[in-house]
């Protein structure tokens, strides 16, 4: 812990100090105290353990007076809880919502409650979860976060996903066949727009540190049936699937668990995809030929690997802004093709409405709509 963020030792436990130090560690890591930018933040509060450890700890740090005031951390007054109602759970939800409501009150903190249908600007009632994905789900909530932070013009939205969920991400997309930036998980700081961005001061704490950190400071939470479902794939991984690949670990008597056979794979991916980021920034510097949108030399790209092209193409569309959504591997594939012996122009339409035009040596990336316009 950091030396001037020490708390009484009669009033917490070893599970309280791993929580406060994980969250000023984060804080002054991320930087998100950058004099004269806003320190307003957006806290995403369940209810359940998780986000309650998060909020206890944000209250646990915002008594550590002098160390928060020579590090810049937020006062209660710039925090806002928010808290999403995903309507699959009927009258258990808007128990946890009202519940939730009447912690911030008590804690005098602002909070803002958001369903699914009411921010969608549909009519109220229950959702059938049989009907809608967990993809759709989380969409729905992280609009409506980006929506709440909007509001109260912050700058970052805190989440409260540990390393238990950082493992079961790096499972889901390694039975996906994802690239190194699947196989990296979730960072402790990522960009979410351009001047939004999601931070997990938690990240590197599992979820029994989480629960005990409950229990030493006495504070209760709500607990959702539906995480025994396994109809929800994550439930699916962390009931089913984990705990098989634990089994045949200690069968191949390897002394070590599955989740942390993950997480060092998420760390040597984050490696890996920090580097390759790295070469496609060195690619797309010596090779661009016009401001603007995109317009390169083909000669630089072809001496590449089409690994470092890729992630290259995948930049373009992150620097611009152009939706990625459905921009798929092997669309990256394809646009790495256009770069092969030139034999006559080329051109072709990617997701986020780009179009890539290809001459003898150059290629030019462009919105559709920008080149279909008159003038």
């Amino acid at each position: 812990m950091s030396q001037s963020a020490h708390m009484s030792d009669d009033s917490t436990g070893t599970a309280a100090h791993l929580v406060v130090s994980a969250i000023c560690d984060w804080w002054v890591k991320s930087c998100v105290s950058s004099k004269g930018e806003s320190s307003r933040l957006v806290i995403a509060v369940s209810g359940g353990i998780d986000s309650l450890a998060l909020l206890r700890g944000f209250l646990l740090v915002s008594q550590l007076d002098v160390w928060r005031q020579d590090h810049g951390f937020p006062e209660k007054s710039d925090w806002l809880i928010a808290h999403f109602n995903h309507q699959v759970r009927g009258q258990a939800a808007d128990d946890d919502a009202l519940w939730v409501k009447q912690l911030a009150v008590q804690e005098q903190l602002y909070v803002r409650k958001g369903d699914r249908q009411t921010e969608a600007g549909q009519g109220a009632g229950e959702i059938d979860h049989a009907s809608i994905s967990e993809e759709a789900l989380r969409r729905s909530r992280y609009d409506f976060l980006r929506r709440v932070a909007e509001e109260h013009q912050a700058k970052c939205i805190v989440l409260a996903h540990h390393a238990d969920d950082q493992a079961e991400t790096v499972l889901h997309h390694l039975l996906r066949g994802s690239s190194f930036s699947g196989l990296a998980g979730m960072r402790r700081s990522q960009p979410f727009e351009p001047s939004l961005t999601l931070e997990r001061p938690l990240l590197g704490l599992n979820k029994s540190t989480l629960r005990q950190f409950l229990l030493e400071i006495g504070q209760d939470w709500r607990e959702d049936r539906t995480n025994s479902e396994t109809v929800w794939t994550r439930n699916a991984l962390r009931q089913l699937v984990l705990p098989a690949l634990d089994d045949a670990l200690v069968k191949m008597g390897i002394r070590r668990t599955s989740s942390q056979s993950l997480l060092q794979l998420a760390k040597h991916s984050q490696e890996v995809e920090t580097h390759l980021q790295n070469l496609a920034d060195e690619l797309l510097k010596e090779s661009v030929l016009e401001c603007g949108f995109a317009k390169f030399q083909v000669a630089p790209w072809r001496k590449r690997q089409p690994i470092v092209q890729r992630e290259a193409f995948k930049q373009i569309w992150i620097r611009n802004q152009w939706p990625r959504k459905d921009l798929a591997a092997r669309h990256l594939e394809r646009l790495c093709e256009f770069l092969g012996d030139y034999k006559q122009p080329l051109s072709g339409d990617f997701p986020g409405g780009i179009r890539m035009t290809r001459r003898r040596d150059w290629f030019s990336l462009t919105p559709i709509n920008l080149e279909e316009s008159p003038g």
